[in-house]
C-alpha cells in the first residue's frame, strides 16, 4: 500500500514537471493608478488555470511556460480592484503586461474559498459569501471569535448561562448544532469546543472570517444545515513583521498579544501568542423590571477568566514539486474561568455552593498540502488532530446530595453535605481526527471538484452523580453517590462531488452532491450499583444524500443574482448542552430511537456593486423535519438519574430577508447598514406548554396560557439591525457601531416546580460601541468602549441560568498601544 502511494505521488510530480514546457515567458510590473508607485507582492495569475506567481518587493514579476495563444492575465492585491489584461503568448518568446490598480473601497476583491471549496473573488463567487477581515476584527476590538461575529448580518452570538457564560452562535435562526465552524476548511471545532470554544479561539492569528449561509451539507457534512463559518489563518508575507499589543480596561480587563512572521526563500514562519485576563463582574440581581435588576446581588454576571492562546504556522513552498505547498500548524489553548457567589471570594472554591469552575486545555495540529497537476488540476490533502480536555465543577452534585440526605423530621432544612474527600470534578477528554482529500480540475467551462472527508472522535468523561428527584424517594438507590464513566464516539465519512459550470460568461450553475455515512454511540458504567437494570446504551447509524444546486447570473456587470437550494442532515451527536450541563448535573439522555433532523434550505440574493457603494438583499428559508429539542426527562428516564433528554418534538421552519447597504460616502468616510426581518415557528404548539395531559401542565395549568407563544422558536428575534460608521482622516481613525435586537420569545423555567415559569416576549433594544485610534509611525494608540450606554436586560431570574437575552452588565472601556515593525 505504501509503495503504491509513493508511486502515485512520483507520477503526479512527474506530470507537473512535464505538463507545460512552452518557454513562453510573461513579465512586467504592477503599479498603483493613483500616484504610480510600484505595488509589491501582488498576485499575477492566468485565468482558467492554476498558474500564478507573486510580484517581488519592487512590484515586478515573471511567469514561465504559459499556455500558447490568447490568455487573460489577472493582477490582484488586497485593498485594490483586480485588473485583467489579454495577451498573446508565443512559443519561446517573451511578452510584457503592465498593470495599474485602483483602490477597492468596498473590499470586493478579496479571495474567498468556503462557498465552493475553490478560490473566487467576493463579487464573482457563485455562493454568496460574506467576509470579515482582520482589519474589521481589530476595529471591533474583538479578542475572540465570539466578539468577532457580533453584528454580522444573519448571525447572532449569545450567552446561555449566567454562571459560566456558555456561548453559542446562531445562523438564520438555527442553533450552533446546525452551523459548521471550520478552521482553515477543516471541521475541528466540535464536541467539547462547542461549549466555550467561541470565546477560546483568539483572533491574533486570524486573517479573515468567511461566512456562507444556507445549505452547506453538500460540501461540509451534517453540521452545516444553516451554513458554515470558516476561520482563515494568516500566511507569512515576504516582508518580515513583528507586532505587539497591550490593552487595559475596566473590570480588570488585560490583553497582551504578540506575533511575528517571516519568509526566507521557500520557507515561511509565523508565530503568535495571546493572553487575556478579566475579573468577575457583579452588577445585576433578580427582578421583574430594569429598576429592580440594576443592583448587585453578590453573584457574578461575568466570569473571572484567564486565557492563553499560542501557536505557529510553518510554510514550505515548492518542497517536492513546482508550485506545491506544505503547511504545518500547531496551536494551544489554556483557559480557566470562575463564576458564582463573589462574597468572600466564595466562587474561587470549586466545590462550594453557588460556584462554577471550568478549566480547558486544547492542543491541535494540522497539515495541509497542495499539489498542482499540470496547468488545470490540483490535489489538496489535509488532516487535523485535536486533543481537548475539560475539568469542571459546579454545585449540582452538592445540591443533589443535600436534597437526598435531608432529615425527615426537618424537611425544610438543608440536608447533610458530602464528605470533602468524596468531591471530584467532572473530567472530559476528547480526541478528534479530521482527514480530507480533494481533487479539482478545470475542463473547459467546467471546474470539477471531488473529495472525501472523515470525522472521527472519541470522548471519555467521568463525573459525580446522585439520584435525588422527589418522585424517586422509593428507589432503593436514592441518594447513593456514584461516579459515572461515559464513553462516546462518532465516525463519519463523506464523499462529495461538484461541477462549477460556466454555461455562458454571465451564467454559472453549480450542482453538488455529498454522501455521508454516520455512526455514533454512547455507553455508561457506574462505580456503584444504582439500578437493577444496566444503563442503556445508545446507537445511531445513518447514510444520507445531500444535493445542492447553486446558480449565479450576472444581469449586468454591477448586478448579480444568486440562488441556491439544498438538503441537510443533522446526526443526533455532540449537542453542546450535553457537555455544558454534565459538569456536575445528571446526564442528558439521548435515546437510540432519536431521529436525525432533515432540512431543506433555500436562498435567493441580489447584489448591486457600484463603484462607491453596494446594495444587497438575501431571502432565506429552511424547513426542518423532526427538529430535536432539549426537554425535561420522562419518568422512565429519571430512574437512571437523568434530568433532561433530547426529543424529536416537531417540524419547524425559519425564514427571513436580509437587507444591506454600504458606501464610501466621501473621502475617508464609509458607512454600512444591515437590517434583517425573521420568522421561525414549530408546526404545532409545544406539549410542555399546551398539552393538558402533560405532567407539568396538569400541576400548573397556568402554563397553558403560553400555548400559542410556544410555537415560536426561542431566541430568534423578529428583526435585527446593525450600523457601522468609519472615518479615517490621515493618521486618525474613528468608528461607531450599533446593534439592534428586536422582540423575541424566550422560555423561563423556574425552580419552584413551574409555578412562575413562562414564555417571555422581550423588548426591542439597541447597543452601541465606539473606538478611536491615532497612528504615530510604527505605533498606534487607541481607546474605545462596548455597550457604551450600559443597556441591561429588564428582567432576571438566576434560578434559570439560561434566561439571558440582553447584556447583564454595563459599559466596558479599554485603551491600548500596538506596535508593528
Amino acid at each position: 500500500m505504501n509503495k503504491a502511494l509513493l508511486f502515485l505521488l512520483a507520477m503526479l510530480c512527474t506530470l507537473t514537471s512535464v505538463a507545460q514546457n512552452t518557454d513562453a515567458m510573461l513579465f512586467g510590473d504592477v503599479k498603483a493608478k493613483e500616484g504610480g508607485r510600484h505595488l509589491p507582492h501582488a498576485i499575477i495569475s492566468v485565468k482558467g488555470t492554476n498558474l500564478k506567481t507573486e510580484c517581488d518587493g519592487t512590484g515586478h514579476y515573471k511567469l514561465n511556460n504559459l499556455p500558447l495563444g490568447k490568455q487573460t492575465i489577472v493582477a490582484t492585491l488586497e485593498g485594490y480592484q483586480q485588473q485583467e489584461l489579454e495577451v498573446t503568448m508565443t512559443k519561446e518568446k517573451g511578452t510584457e503586461a503592465y498593470f495599474e490598480l485602483e483602490k477597492d473601497p468596498l473590499e470586493l476583491n478579496q479571495v474567498v474559498v468556503t462557498g465552493t471549496r475553490t478560490a473566487h473573488f467576493v463579487k464573482d463567487v457563485p455562493i454568496r459569501t460574506e467576509v470579515l477581515t482582520s482589519q474589521a476584527i481589530t476595529k471591533k476590538n474583538a479578542q475572540n471569535l465570539y466578539e468577532a461575529l457580533e453584528g454580522v448580518p444573519g448571525i447572532r452570538v449569545e450567552q446561555q448561562c449566567q454562571f459560566c457564560n456558555f456561548s453559542e452562535v446562531r445562523m438564520q435562526g438555527l442553533g450552533a448544532e446546525h452551523t459548521q465552524v471550520l478552521i482553515d476548511g477543516e471541521p475541528v471545532y466540535s464536541g467539547l469546543a462547542g461549549v466555550y470554544g467561541l470565546q477560546q479561539i483568539g483572533t491574533n492569528d486570524v486573517d479573515r472570517l468567511e461566512v456562507v449561509k444556507g445549505a452547506g451539507s453538500a460540501l461540509y457534512g451534517s453540521s452545516a444545515v444553516a451554513g458554515a463559518i470558516n476561520i482563515i489563518s494568516k500566511e507569512p508575507g515576504y516582508e518580515p513583521t513583528v507586532s505587539g499589543d497591550v490593552q487595559f480596561g475596566n473590570f480588570g480587563f488585560k490583553s497582551y498579544k504578540g506575533s511575528g512572521s517571516m519568509r526566507y526563500n521557500n520557507i515561511g514562519l509565523s508565530v503568535f501568542a495571546q493572553r487575556t485576563e478579566m475579573d468577575a463582574v457583579d452588577e445585576t440581581q433578580d427582578g421583574l423590571t430594569r429598576k429592580e435588576v440594576k443592583h448587585k446581588d453578590g453573584v457574578s454576571d461575568r466570569v473571572s477568566e484567564q486565557m492563553n492562546n499560542l501557536g505557529f504556522s510553518l510554510y514550505f513552498y515548492h518542497p517536492f514539486a513546482k508550485n506545491d505547498k506544505l503547511i504545518l500548524r500547531g496551536k494551544a489553548v489554556d483557559e480557566q474561568r470562575f463564576g458564582g457567589v463573589m462574597t468572600n471570594d466564595q466562587y474561587l472554591n470549586p466545590f462550594s455552593d453557588g460556584t462554577e469552575n471550568i478549566k480547558t486545555n486544547r492542543l491541535s495540529a494540522d497539515l495541509a498540502y497542495t499539489l498542482p497537476i499540470g496547468a488545470h488540476s490540483e490535489l489538496n490533502l489535509a488532516a487535523a488532530y485535536v486533543h481537548h480536555k475539560r475539568q469542571a465543577t459546579n454545585d449540582t452534585f452538592l445540591h443533589d446530595y443535600m436534597d437526598s440526605h435531608k432529615d425527615p423530621a426537618h424537611p425544610d432544612e438543608d440536608g447533610a453535605t458530602p464528605d470533602v474527600g468524596l468531591m471530584r470534578p467532572y473530567i472530559a477528554k476528547e480526541n478528534t481526527l479530521t482527514p480530507s482529500l480533494t481533487f479539482t480540475s478545470i475542463l473547459g467551462n467546467h471546474t470539477l471538484l471531488a473529495g472525501v472527508q472523515g470525522y472521527f472522535t472519541r470522548l471519555r468523561e467521568t463525573g459525580l452523580y446522585c439520584i435525588s428527584a422527589e418522585e424517586e424517594k422509593a428507589n432503593p438507590y436514592y441518594g447513593i453517590p456514584y461516579t459515572s464513566i461515559g464513553k462516546k464516539h462518532a465516525n463519519e465519512v463523506g464523499f462529495f462531488i461538484q461541477d462549477e459550470w460556466n454555461v455562458t460568461p454571465k451564467l454559472t450553475v453549480v450542482p453538488g452532491l455529498r454522501l455521508d455515512t454516520h455512526s455514533s454511540g454512547e455507553e455508561y458504567a457506574t462505580s456503584e450499583k444504582v439500578s437493577d437494570n444496566a444503563f442503556p446504551t445508545t446507537k445511531f447509524r445513518k447514510t444520507s444524500f445531500n444535493p445542492r444546486l447553486a446558480v449565479k447570473y450576472e444581469v449586468t456587470p454591477s448586478l448579480i443574482l444568486r440562488a441556491n437550494v439544498g438538503t441537510g442532515f443533522r446526526a443526533p451527536y455532540g449537542f453542546s448542552e450535553d457537555l455544558h450541563l454534565c459538569s456536575g448535573s445528571p446526564r442528558v439522555w439521548k435515546s437510540s430511537d432519536l431521529k436525525g433532523e432533515r432540512a431543506v434550505s433555500y436562498n435567493l440574493s441580489a447584489d448591486y456593486y457600484g463603484k462607491w457603494y453596494q446594495l444587497s438583499m438575501n431571502l432565506f428559508r429552511t424547513n426542518l423535519k423532526d427538529k430535536i429539542q432539549f426537554s425535561p426527562a420522562s419518568d422512565d428516564v429519571k430512574k437512571f438519574g437523568y434530568s433532561y433528554q433530547w426529543e424529536n418534538v416537531d417540524d419547524a421552519y425559519v425564514q427571513g430577508v436580509e437587507l444591506g447597504a454600504k458606501a464610501s460616502l466621501f473621502r475617508n468616510f464609509s458607512a454600512a447598514v444591515n437590517w434583517t426581518f425573521n420568522q421561525g415557528k414549530f408546526k404545532h404548539e409545544r406539549a410542555e406548554w399546551s398539552d393538558k395531559e402533560d405532567e407539568e401542565c396538569k400541576k400548573y395549568p397556568q402554563r397553558l396560557q403560553y400555548a400559542k407563544d410556544s410555537r415560536h422558536i426561542s431566541r430568534f428575534p423578529a428583526m435585527t439591525g446593525d450600523i457601522d460608521l468609519d472615518y479615517s482622516p490621515g493618521t486618525w481613525s474613528f468608528s461607531l457601531t450599533g446593534s439592534l435586537q428586536g422582540k423575541m420569545y424566550i422560555d423561563y423555567n423556574s425552580e419552584d416546580a413551574g409555578e412562575t415559569s413562562k414564555i417571555k416576549q422581550t423588548n426591542t433594544f439597541m447597543t452601541f460601541n465606539c473606538r478611536v485610534a491615532k497612528r504615530f509611525g510604527m505605533c498606534t494608540i487607541y481607546a474605545g468602549g462596548k455597550n457604551i450606554f450600559s443597556y441591561i436586560q429588564d428582567e432576571k431570574h438566576t434560578d434559570d441560568a439560561a434566561f439571558m437575552y440582553a447584556p447583564v452588565y454595563g459599559a466596558t472601556w479599554y485603551a491600548g498601544l500596538s506596535v508593528r515593525l
